[in-house]
């Protein structure tokens, strides 16, 4: 195995938003050892960076906004992008505004909000971002949409712009709450398979950690998968493997069992 591309938010990260001090020290032993460690989120950079950051592997690529970006963790170079066009995505806000449904947008590194909510609260609270309220729809490339809903309406929302926009955008759940809409042919198992050919590894050389939908991708094209404990029960049913829980530092566990 050459690369290990880890999911943060509820996989490689403990429900506080912590990793521990044995899955960092775990890490590096990977990265000593000549192993490539990728991070590979959903996040934007503002809020991946303190995470990363803090494992302290360095200048190492992040796969952001489940593949709409790949930027390094220390200078921020970014590597590649891939953004929704504009008239797309006021297509998108258009039909949410419509049918009452709460978005937000990211562009240039900053949440776009339209007016505060208790779900742009909910967000800032749990991702530690701060929105910036802007009323009217972006005029440029967007990284992503993001619908955030309670559970029970998600599955509505998912029929409603898949009908409209699904031949315009990817559209995948990053967790029960919260469906990601991205530009088309934009996930992280794209963004592992550029990667690859950028590093001169191939996807058979990889193995990939993940919990939710927004993970599939990449456990379809590694070589080897791994879902976490806590993972959907659809997504451990398409990983190679299961591991143990992002609370008990799974994801550390099956690194030093079968890479070091």
């Amino acid at each position: 195995m050459k690369l290990l591309a880890i999911d943060l938010d509820d996989t490689l990260l403990r429900d506080d938003n912590t990793v521990s001090d044995y899955t960092k020290a775990v890490l590096k032993k990977a990265q000593d050892k000549g192993i490539e460690v990728l991070i590979a989120t959903g996040r934007m950079y503002q809020t991946a960076y303190p995470v990363a950051h803090r494992l302290g592997l360095g200048d190492v690529p992040m796969v952001l906004y489940s593949g709409g970006v790949i930027q390094r963790v220390e200078s921020k170079e970014l590597i590649w992008e891939r953004a929704i066009p504009p008239e797309v995505a006021r297509k998108v806000l258009a039909i949410t505004k419509e049918h009452n449904i709460y978005i937000q947008s990211y562009i240039d590194d900053e949440l776009l909000v339209h007016s505060e909510t208790e779900f742009s609260r909910l967000y800032e609270e749990i991702t530690g971002a701060k929105a910036v309220y802007v009323g009217d729809a972006p005029q440029k490339g967007t990284n992503k949409l993001l619908v955030v809903e309670d559970p029970e309406r998600m599955t509505e929302v998912i029929a409603i712009l898949s009908k409209e926009v699904g031949h315009m955008v990817e559209l995948v759940r990053s967790k029960v709450n919260f469906l990601e809409i991205v530009a088309p042919h934009v996930s992280k198992g794209e963004a592992l398979a550029f990667m690859g050919e950028r590093l001169g590894i191939g996807l058979e050389d990889m193995v990939s950690f993940g919990n939710s939908e927004n993970d599939i991708s990449m456990l379809q094209v590694t070589g080897h998968s791994v879902a976490v404990g806590n993972a959907e029960e659809h997504v451990k049913t398409i990983a190679k493997e299961v591991c143990d829980t992002n609370e008990k530092d799974g994801v550390a566990k099956w690194i030093e069992a079968n890479v070091l």
